[in-house]
Parts: C-alpha cells; structure tokens; sequence
C-alpha cells in the first residue's frame, strides 16, 4: 500500500487552534507538501492505494484537516480513482460532524407557519443561539472549523456519490445522517454554504426498473432511470423517450412543444400514481404523481415504481421550471428504454 508522505502526513496532524489554521481548498493545495503529493500520485497507478490509507487515516485526524484530505482523495476520484474506496469513511465524517453541530444549527420559523408548530421552532431556533452563545471563545472556534469542514467534505462526497450509485444507495441507507442534511442545510444558526448541494443529492432518483403505464393504448415500458431529480424531471426525459417510441405505445396524441431554455417543460399526460386504478378501471383521478417530489416518493406495485401516463384532453395544465436543472457534472440523468410491457403486465400493473 501507498504510504502518505512524511511532510504531507505532519500537514494534516497540525493542531486547529486559531483562524489562521482554516486552510481553503485554494490554500490547502498551494501547500508544497500537498501539491507535490498531489502532483505524484494523480492519473497513476497508486492513486487508490492513496484512498485506501486515507480511509484508515480520517478518523483520526481533526475534522477540519480530515475534510481536507477527503478533499485531496475527491480529486484524485476525479482523475479516476475508484469511489468506492474512501466513500465510506468520508461518509462516517459528515456524520460525526453534523453530529457535533446539531444543537447549535436551526431554522427560523416563518410568520404564516402554524402557531403551535411555529411556537415550537421558534423555541428550539432560540435555544439553538442560546447554546452556541454560551461557549467559550476557544469552543466557538471548533464549531466554526467544523462548519468550515462541513461545507469543504461535501466537495469529495458528491465527487464520489455522482460517479457511483452504490455510494447514493450507502448514503440514503444512513437514516441519521441523510436526516440530518435534510434538516440541517436550511440552518441559519449556523449556515452552511454547500450543503444544500448534499441534500439534493440525497433526492436524487435511480431505479432499475421503473414501469411506465399507458392505459389508453393498453402498453408502457420498463425504463431505467438514473440521477432524478424529482418527479418532474422525470415526466420530461420519459415524455421525451415516449415520443421517441410513439408508434410501439400506440401513442395517438402529437408530440408537446417545448420551449428553447430546455428547463421549463409541461405535461403532455395526465400522470397518475398506479393506486389510481382498480381492476382496469380510473378510480381515484386526483391519485396524481407528484411532480415537485422525489421519484422515490411514488406508488410501487408488484416490487415496481409505476408512473401511469393517461391520454386524455381532460387535464390540468401542469407546467414546470427549474425541476430539470444539472446539480452535478457527473450527474448524467438519462431513462433508458429496457423493454416494452406485454398486455399482461399492464393489466396486472392497473389491477
């Protein structure tokens, strides 16, 4: 295995004590020790063996100088490294991190909130500032270096979750944590600059097989869908391939107009959760799919997530904005066509 260099080693065990102690990422890197490092290892054939010890090392290190060297192996998974090696560990460090900052970090209330509900957030919010106001000058710093750790971490995390599905299942798999971004990238106690980014990474959609049902043809498909942002997004790259397949789906409807910007869509169909219908039959029309949530948010039937695209001239007008928007370089959201459906399987899909 590769062994951390010495001077790049003493680098990361240097105490946290003051401001001057908060490196940057531009700061971190211009660091001779860790540019030489860097410079030797990327695009080589050590660079996982540097993940690998840099796994066992993080837990060790100060949270703040751990986040930087998740930060060195972020880039070294950009120019290639296997994600998997460091994610885990990298994981475990957000954890402990948010962990720490939990009782100082609330959201503000807003006045048209419910007044019991808002009476509670507005006394939690207060002994949120109340808590940080009581520490010692010294203590205040550590909360500040690990906030300053929190947003550099996320950098490497997303680095690693975009280019592996395995590491966004690890993630959503951890209930405290992935409860914690949710919670916590809102905070204006303490405020995070990037974490909000980890949070719409946690919503993002991948499903192997997601079944798409057409009623009024009696067809559909089976798409695979990767990297979703929300349920609107999803209606428009699978409107997109239905046109691409109209005659197989027996689609009679003319293909939508879309605007030029590509990130305002409308509904060509009328998207419906598969608890819709019962026994072939539209039971419930205001079953709809929601569109502003998570993919995952949506009806499974028969180990499944069914999406229902009824033809009808007897819709709402559902037009969206913003919801298809990139929120990551390696992101690549796509549905690719698996196969179509047989009779029998939308019948059972509609049962």
């Amino acid at each position: 295995m590769k062994e951390l260099p010495p001077d790049f080693l003493a680098t990361l065990r240097r105490p946290v004590l003051r401001a001057a102690d908060l490196d940057t990422k531009a700061t971190f890197f211009k660091r001779e020790e860790v540019l030489a490092f860097y410079s030797e290892v990327a695009n080589g054939p050590q660079m996982d063996d540097v993940l690998r010890a840099s796994a066992a090392l993080l837990p060790d290190l100060h949270p703040h100088r751990a986040a930087l060297l998740a930060l060195l192996c972020g880039a070294l998974v950009e120019d290639g490294a296997d994600p998997r090696l460091v994610f885990s560990a990298a994981r475990q460090s957000m954890g402990r991190l948010l962990a720490s900052l939990e009782p100082f970090c609330a959201t503000k209330p807003q006045e048209d909130d419910d007044d019991e509900e808002e009476g509670s957030d507005l006394a939690i919010w207060r002994a949120a500032n109340a808590a940080f106001a009581a520490m010692r000058r010294a203590d205040r710093f550590q909360v500040k270096a690990r906030q300053r750790a929190v947003d550099i971490l996320v950098l490497p995390l997303m680095a690693m979750i975009m280019r592996d599905v395995r590491n966004h299942r690890e993630l959503l798999a951890d209930g405290p944590l992935a409860a914690r971004i949710e919670e916590m990238a809102a905070s204006d106690t303490v405020r995070f600059d990037q974490l909000h980014f980890l949070r719409d990474a946690t919503r993002l959609g991948y499903e192997d097989e997601l079944a798409v049902v057409l009623p009024t043809s009696s067809t559909g498909m089976i798409v695979r869908a990767h990297g979703i942002n929300d349920t609107f997004h999803a209606f428009s790259l699978l409107q997109d391939l239905m046109e691409t397949h109209a005659a197989a789906l027996g689609i009679q409807q003319p293909p939508r107009q879309r605007r030029d910007d590509g990130d305002t869509d409308s509904a060509a169909y009328l998207w419906l959760q598969a608890t819709a219908f019962t026994n072939g039959d539209l039971t419930d029309p205001m079953a709809w799919a929601w569109g502003e949530g998570a993919l995952s948010d949506n009806a499974r039937k028969h180990g499944k997530l069914v999406l229902v695209a009824l033809e009808t001239n007897d819709k709402p007008e559902r037009t969206w904005t913003g919801f298809n928007r990139v929120i990551h370089s390696e992101q690549n959201a796509h549905v690719t066509l698996t196969r179509f459906l047989a009779p029998e399987e939308v019948a059972a899909f509609l049962a």
